[in-house]
């Protein structure tokens, strides 16, 4: 489901590329990333392992023209291929507002297209949906080998869904910002189409210039340096061995977001060192307290699971009371509880099982997990929290609270 945040007036949607081991989903994104705009993408993050290109995901934030006066972005990521990391194929398509099925073309490759997209449907039916519910684009991959079939036959054994197909070489991006651009209209259509009520006439629909989506986020043939774009790829791939063994998931959301490794953080009775996020040297006292008591109010613990709603009812308390480094301690345990649950409900296989891969694959803006950690530290540190920095968040937690109840089980 797309997240819609108010602060930055912005809706996310996540859309998943989808296919069998090295059919050029990476390799898609790979393009994308090297030919978009550099104020239209983030960091491109690639989690790899020696035998597959992507064993969690690929991540790349793409910001497009605006849609009913709201910023929209696209959370790209694409899902391992081999069958044994099943687990996280399954967690990448929590919350997926669109899919991008990538096929390979080769004739010797049909096997493998159609395990991957059988098993595309039973990871969907574990989710409560089904393939022909999901807006989706077919891209058929490798057409420019000799051993390639027609897209007629792979029409007729893969596009059960009459779904927009194009033939690709993503290798040098032939039809890969067709699919993409399919995917996009997809997802804001069917956006459009369950929002309640009419549209009001100031709500225009996605504005996209004459020559497609292509050209609203490329550039011109080359960087600003004059390096063509076809020769740079500013891409950030970590494998296992250099991701520190603490929390992969952190230095994938670090490296999205741009910012550099960090140490394992302290435990909580250890004192606070240089590596924790720098803090102004004085803060300002918390004002007093913005809320008044929650008895009788409405409250968002039903959207938690009964033994965990007394701590829900506890930390909207602390905000009532003006409490707000308790109230952050309160989002914290929450987090926790919800991405220690995502992780669990996928089973004991592949599931990752540090926090920030989980939130990071669940679709939670990296930047915006960052600094939540880092607030929870400056609250454990006893710093003093502002109501607006505790209700963020509290907003965050309710988010991954939301993108949990997607995880089966």
């Amino acid at each position: 489901m797309p997240v819609v945040n108010p602060l930055s007036r912005e809706v996310v949607f996540k859309v998943v590329y989808y296919g069998p081991g090295l059919g050029g989903k990476t390799t898609s994104l790979q393009h994308i990333h090297a030919t978009t705009r550099a104020e239209h993408r983030g960091k491109m993050v690639s989690l790899a392992t020696p035998v597959d290109r992507t064993l969690y995901f690929d991540f790349l934030p793409i910001r497009l023209p605006s849609v009913h006066g709201m910023g929209v972005r696209l959370q790209l990521f694409t899902v391992p291929g081999q069958v044994y990391y099943n687990a996280t194929r399954k967690l990448v398509l929590t919350g997926a507002d669109g899919l991008v099925l990538v096929f390979d073309s080769q004739s010797d490759r049909l096997d493998a297209n159609s395990e991957s997209l059988e098993n595309l449907n039973e990871n969907l039916t574990a989710h409560g949906r089904s393939l022909g519910q999901v807006p989706h684009v077919i891209q058929y991959n490798k057409r420019d080998l000799a051993t390639a079939l027609s897209l007629d036959e792979l029409e007729r054994q893969f596009n059960r869904h009459l779904a927009p197909s194009f033939g690709s070489v993503a290798m040098t991006g032939e039809g890969v910002y067709e699919a993409l651009e399919a995917v996009t209209r997809a997802v804001l259509e069917h956006f459009e189409q369950r929002m309640p009520g009419e549209r009001p006439d100031s709500m225009p629909a996605l504005d996209i210039p004459e020559g497609g989506l292509a050209d609203a986020l490329r550039g011109a043939g080359s960087d600003a340096d004059g390096a063509p774009k076809s020769a740079r790829l500013a891409a950030v791939e970590l494998r296992l061995s250099q991701v520190p063994e603490h929390d992969p998931g952190e230095a994938a959301a670090r490296a999205a977001v741009g910012e550099p490794l960090q140490e394992p953080e302290l435990e909580e009775d250890e004192p606070a060192s240089e590596s924790a996020p720098p803090v102004a040297a004085e803060r300002p006292a918390p004002p007093p307290p913005a809320f008044s008591s929650p008895r009788g109010r409405a409250s968002f613990d039903l959207l938690w699971p009964p033994n965990e709603r007394g701590l829900v009812r506890e930390l909207e308390a602390s905000l009532a009371d003006g409490d707000y480094s308790r109230a952050v301690a309160g989002s914290e345990a929450l987090v926790a509880r919800s991405l220690a649950g995502a992780a669990a409900a996928l089973g004991p296989n592949d599931a990752p099982r540090d926090a920030a891969t989980v939130a990071v694959v669940l679709g939670i803006d990296g930047r915006r997990y960052l600094e939540f950690r880092g607030l929870a530290r400056e609250a454990r540190a006893g710093r003093g929290i502002s109501a607006t920095e505790a209700l963020v968040a509290y907003a965050l937690a309710i988010e991954i609270r939301i993108a949990r109840a997607g995880v089966a089980g």
